[in-house]
């Protein structure tokens, strides 16, 4: 059952349901009257009492719910623009039960005996008195009718105060809501509290005729919870046979969701042409500007505010006019018509790829490449064409700048003291250049190009053999990216060099293998002096001995060994150290380091010279290195002062027993050019077998026993000499 449907039935059951008791006083055409539905008394011209038969009232019903709002204007009050004294049923000027009531059913409140519409006109004589109705300044009366209103709409008609008058059903359609009582009370009511004020304003305004009509936006939600966009039109028929305020409310609510999906794809559309790299312009059929984006702007110096809605045409030709050269790859002048964007256009054909070239005055020539494409509309006609430009003048530049990198690099390969050599996808060699030769000594008879890399003439830096699958070559073509890689070239016919090479894969864009290429550097003379700095940086230069910086961490290594249990080390050959390959575990393990200087030294060197006076020294030195193990040191700090470090196992009697020995071995005479020299050493031991020790303040101590030997032998010769 329809909405219409039930609200005729509830009507019905309520006037042949509800009683009441009408008194009615009619003087002239007015009259009084109390009821409720289905009963009451009017005035007939003359006082008495009547009640309304249940089918003028039933006709009435009829007349005030229909589910299309139509308006038959009855007479309005303009004071009260509520009341109607129609009486559809049976035509006495009032309603059956003495109140107002609209034509879709809703009561008003009650006339008062003074709420005349218009004046009465003169009573006929013989005749009952009757109202006169208002007509609408029409031929005949013209009723609202579907044709007239949406059927989605909601039409309303206010009161100069802002009260509901009217309301058509289509309210509850669109809204969900119980609109039945809502006739007389206060349309503001139903603005939230900071709408109203604005809303009343433009109401006033309104009524007083400030604006004869006004539209406004709205937002409300359904009884169900659906927020429905609505749209608002308000306009003043007071002074009208309506006599009052009609508003018609409309939901535009699916209109919104397809405006506002509309703007979000323009703007993604925009987003997406502006952030294009490319230039880009569209014309219509006429060939007029209707957009460019703003790298067509920067592209061609063309602000939009300049172009737009001028023909693309016309444009080109000023643009020529004031000096600007247009011109195809070849460089032949283009004029106008020839743009590819007006080819397109006129042809309907869409182009790809036209070389076009520009040149803004003395400038350097811009080249771009034009793809342009007609739109067609949905009766297959051109509307339009839309162009794009990429600007290549780069990529032009780079194709002529490779041109001359090629003739550079071969100039360059040829010339270059690094060795060269590549190779294609297959392994077969493509390019080996002149010191490669040289590296691996070919003779200008030998071809190597187009041959596929051997390995027999590759060494490992320890001298053994490279694998055939550890070519650097091969080693690039699989892949492995080769940083400083050390091999030794070993050519049959001539000398070995250390090389390091570095090398790795060639890949197009696409990822594709198109070989390898390796870069091969002699460091033969690198390696040489690298290892003549290393040994400078550790040892003496004079006697080979280990110096100051190699000797410092060789103490701190010997205290940092006495956190363990050392293990005895076999004594080297001629060694006088006490060597028990049965002892594995120490007595008193420790470590003895012995500072000794040469006493007569400094005569030897005045009498005979600084040259004697360096090979005494390299003598001492061997002496002292032949005396320890291989796991000891022995080391020069400057002058006639040397140092041994040694591990002890047996205490401070074994570090006793070794500086003995070292000072009888200093003290058999040398032959040094020639000439017999006797030079004896004082020798100053220190034990240390706690690994806290500071390993810097092993050498002061054993300074200060040196010292201490040094003036015994002192006090022991004057004693002799006395």
């Amino acid at each position: 059952m329809s909405w219409v449907d039930r609200t005729r039935r509830a009507r019905r059951q309520g006037r042949s349901s509800a009683n009441g008791n009408g008194n009615g006083n009619a003087a002239g055409s007015n009259g009084n009257g109390n009821g409720s539905s289905g009963n009451g008394s009017s005035g007939n011209g003359s006082n008495g009492n009547g009640a309304v038969e249940s089918n003028a009232a039933q006709g009435c019903a009829e007349t005030i719910s229909r589910p299309v709002p139509e308006l038959e204007l009855e007479e309005f009050d303009p004071s009260n623009p509520l009341a109607s004294n129609r009486d559809r049923s049976n035509g006495n000027g009032s309603f059956a039960n003495g109140s107002r009531r609209l034509l879709d059913g809703h009561a008003g409140p009650p006339r008062r005996p003074d709420d005349r519409l218009v004046d009465s006109a003169p009573a006929v004589p013989g005749a009952t008195t009757a109202h006169h109705h208002l007509t609408l300044p029409f031929p005949s009366p013209r009723p609202f009718r579907t044709s007239d209103v949406h059927e989605a709409d909601v039409v309303a008609v206010l009161s100069a105060e802002g009260r509901f008058v009217f309301v058509s059903a289509s309210a509850e359609r669109l809204l969900g809501y119980d609109v039945r009582d809502i006739v007389g009370r206060d349309a503001f009511r139903l603005f939230d509290a900071e709408s109203i004020a604005g809303v009343r304003s433009l109401f006033e305004d309104l009524v007083a005729r400030r604006q004869l009509s006004v539209s406004m936006d709205l937002s409300t939600t359904r009884a169900d919870g659906r927020v429905l966009d609505l749209e608002l039109v308000a306009a003043n028929h007071l002074g009208e046979p309506i006599g009052g305020v009609v508003v018609t409310l409309r939901d535009v609510t699916k209109r919104k969701e397809m405006e506002a999906r509309a703007n979000d794809l323009d703007r993604r559309h925009n987003a997406l042409i502006e952030s294009l790299v490319d230039g880009l312009i569209m014309v219509d059929a006429e060939g007029r500007i209707v957009r460019v984006n703003e790298s067509f702007e920067v592209m061609f110096r063309s602000p939009r505010i300049r172009i737009l809605g001028r023909n693309f045409e016309e444009v080109i030709e000023r643009s020529i006019r004031r000096g600007v050269e247009i011109f195809d790859e070849s460089g032949e002048m283009l004029d106008a018509a020839s743009h590819p964007v007006l080819v397109s256009l006129r042809r309907g054909r869409r182009t790809a790829g036209d070389v076009v070239g520009y040149r803004f005055g003395s400038a350097p020539a811009r080249w771009v490449r034009v793809s342009a494409q007609p739109i067609f509309g949905s009766d297959g006609t051109v509307t339009g064409a839309v162009g794009t430009f990429s600007d290549i003048t780069g990529a032009r530049h780079a194709a002529y700048a490779l041109r001359q990198e090629e003739e550079f690099l071969r100039v360059l390969l040829d010339t270059l003291d690094e060795g060269i050599v590549a190779c294609d996808a297959q392994g077969r060699m493509t390019i080996f250049n002149p010191a490669a030769r040289r590296l691996h000594g070919l003779a200008d008879s030998v071809e190597p190009i187009g041959r596929v890399p051997v390995s027999r003439m590759l060494l490992r830096p320890d001298g053994s053999p490279i694998d055939p699958e550890e070519n650097p070559l091969l080693l690039a073509m699989s892949g492995e990216r080769l940083h400083n890689v050390e091999i030794i070239l070993a050519p049959s016919n001539g000398e070995q060099r250390k090389v390091s090479v570095n090398g790795q894969a060639l890949v197009d864009e696409h990822g594709w293998k198109l070989g390898a290429v390796v870069a091969i550097h002699d460091v033969t003379e690198q390696k040489l002096n690298e290892e003549r700095l290393a040994d400078l940086a550790h040892h003496d230069p004079l006697t080979g001995l280990a110096n100051r910086t190699l000797l410092a961490e060789r103490m701190r290594e010997a205290v940092e060994s006495l956190n363990g249990v050392p293990g005895g080390a076999a004594d080297g050959p001629g060694s006088v150290l006490e060597s028990d390959s049965t002892r594995t575990h120490p007595e008193h393990p420790g470590v003895a380091v012995y500072l000794l200087d040469l006493d007569n030294f400094k005569d030897i060197n005045d009498a005979l010279g600084h040259d004697v006076g360096d090979d005494l020294l390299v003598a001492v030195a061997r002496r002292l290195a032949a005396l320890v193990r291989p796991s000891d040191t022995v080391a020069r700090l400057g002058g006639d002062e040397f140092v041994v470090v040694c591990e002890i196992e047996s205490g401070e009697e074994e570090m006793l027993r070794i500086s003995q020995r070292i000072t009888g071995a200093l003290a058999r005479p040398y032959r040094i050019d020639g000439r017999t020299l006797v030079a004896e050493a004082s020798v100053g031991g220190v034990f240390v077998d706690d690994p806290a020790t500071d390993p810097s303040k092993l050498l002061s101590l054993a300074d200060d026993a040196m010292y201490g030997v040094k003036w015994s032998r002192r006090r022991q010769r004057r004693s002799m000499t006395d």
